[in-house]
């Protein structure tokens, strides 16, 4: 490559990091704690992956709503170790609202005894021992005969709106794991004070840079050979060349999306533990409406807002509150289920989720919107952990000596997804190299995702099943179903 002769950096303790998401600059800032070179190749214009923004329409666009949760440990104390601490805020509340509740003189809320089902369904699953089985969080639902069918949806809903599956698709011990972890930690939310782009990406991007960190976007994985047990050559489609072939004289981390390392082919696919496995790895979609309005609506709360029972699962937060520069409204909306509107154009999906605004957000009209930025993000999908598919997540060392996997999509603990998991996997893609590289050295600090036992979550159900008793036979049976609290699978 024009940018990296042979020289005195292109030896065998050279680290190539591919992708510039979270996970491969994760990775790269830890090996470059450890005294390697290393160099980051990213194939877009910018870093950040999921977690970056664009321009669109002279506006810069997140990709999506962003939240730190008390418990993304190893993502929090990389912001510390960056001295981007003050990038993010703590929040104090977060918001339900139903139709018709915002502003208006009646406030219509769930019962009592749906909200205590609701209570009693979580500390059920908490109770679930998954360390041997799976199951989908639909059928852990639908097996709970004590649930409502308003308590039911209430819970899928939770789920749906802060991730991009659906309960059919979605792991029951994933679903557990984050739970589990914010009743541990549950300290105040944080959010970034403007896009994650200025605050947070490039800032990181500009720290990897200053410690001797390499970094060339424009430069895109096309291919790879392998061979003795080794990863051989990199293809690398450049600014300079459609397909610029190098020979691998160090070590490299592949952190680039599940997809993307299948296209590469069996011959590094197979190299995986378990091998093959990422091939059967799912990605939804997750969508995002950015709303610019031309008022400041009355009555919204300032804080992350959940719209309960929204058919398409919209959170929203008003960033038009939060960030600088802003004097009315700026609707930023995470759509759970943006796969439903695909077969429509554009314009009438925009159409169909504004609708839906209207009847959470009394007053609110398609007059007051002056600009729209609409992201179904259906080319650039999530990864979802569905049932069972930690036996198909592939771990960060691999059979090829010199290479090493990092991303969301690698072996974790239920529960370490989106960018904790992408953190925490670039974090242990590092660690992988220095036990190959430099294995005097202390090891790579990963904190581990802090859980519940089932054990202490079964004494609580016991506790709670008189109540959740009472209040299911105030609510009536549940159609097709039978009456009671029922226990589950210990």
């Amino acid at each position: 490559m024009t940018d990296a002769p042979a020289s005195q950096d292109r030896n065998g303790d050279e680290v190539t990091v591919i992708g510039g998401g979270l996970a491969g600059m994760a990775a790269a800032w830890a090996l470059s704690g450890l005294g390697l070179p290393v160099r980051l190749l990213e194939a877009t214009p910018d870093l950040g992956g999921k977690a970056g923004s664009r321009r669109i329409d002279g506006r810069t666009e997140d990709h999506g709503v962003h939240i730190f949760p008390a418990f993304y440990r190893n993502t929090l104390r990389l912001t510390g170790e960056l001295g981007l601490t003050g990038s993010l805020r703590p929040t104090t509340r977060f918001h339900q609202i139903r139709p018709g509740q915002l502003g208006g003189t009646e406030r219509p809320r769930a019962s009592v005894a749906e909200g205590l089902l609701f209570l009693y369904g979580v500390v059920d699953l908490l109770a679930q021992d998954y360390t041997r089985h799976d199951e989908s969080l639909h059928d852990f639902l639908t097996t709970r005969r004590y649930l409502t069918e308003a308590a039911l949806a209430d819970i899928e809903h939770f789920f749906i709106a802060s991730t991009a599956a659906e309960s059919r698709a979605a792991s029951a011990a994933e679903f557990r794991g984050s739970i589990a972890a914010f009743l541990r930690r549950p300290g105040r939310i944080r959010m970034p004070r403007g896009d994650l782009q200025h605050w947070l990406i490039d800032p990181f991007r500009r720290h990897l840079e200053n410690t001797g960190v390499k970094v060339r976007t424009g430069h895109e994985l096309t291919g790879v050979t392998t061979g003795g047990g080794r990863l051989r050559t990199l293809t690398l489609r450049t600014p300079a060349a459609d397909a610029d072939t190098e020979q691998v004289t160090g070590h490299v981390v592949l952190a680039v999306p599940h997809g993307r390392v299948s296209d590469l082919g069996p011959e590094l696919t197979g190299a995986l533990h378990p091998a093959h496995g990422v091939r059967e790895l799912n990605s939804r979609p997750l969508g995002a409406l950015h709303l610019w309005l031309r008022r400041r609506l009355p009555h919204l709360p300032a804080e992350h807002v959940r719209l309960v029972g929204s058919p398409h699962a919209i959170t929203l937060l008003d960033i038009g509150q939060n960030w600088a520069g802003h004097r009315t409204t700026v609707l930023n909306c995470v759509v759970g289920r943006v796969e439903r509107l695909a077969h429509l154009p554009e314009s009438e999906a925009v159409a169909v989720l504004v609708d839906e605004l209207r009847t959470y957000l009394p007053g609110f009209g398609p007059e007051d919107i002056e600009h729209v930025c609409y992201q179904p993000h259906l080319a650039s999908p999530y990864f979802t952990p569905g049932p069972g598919s930690d036996r198909l997540r592939p771990h960060s060392t691999t059979a090829l000596a010199n290479l090493h996997l990092a991303g969301d999509h690698c072996a974790a603990p239920p529960g370490m997804t989106g960018m904790e998991g992408a953190v925490s996997s670039g974090l242990r893609a590092a660690e992988s190299v220095r036990r190959a590289l430099r294995p005097h050295l202390p090891p790579v600090r990963i904190d581990p995702l802090p859980t519940v036992s089932p054990v202490a979550a079964r004494l609580l159900r016991a506790a709670l099943a008189p109540l959740a008793a009472a209040a299911r036979g105030r609510s009536g049976p549940r159609p097709g179903s039978g009456a009671g609290p029922q226990r589950g699978r210990s």
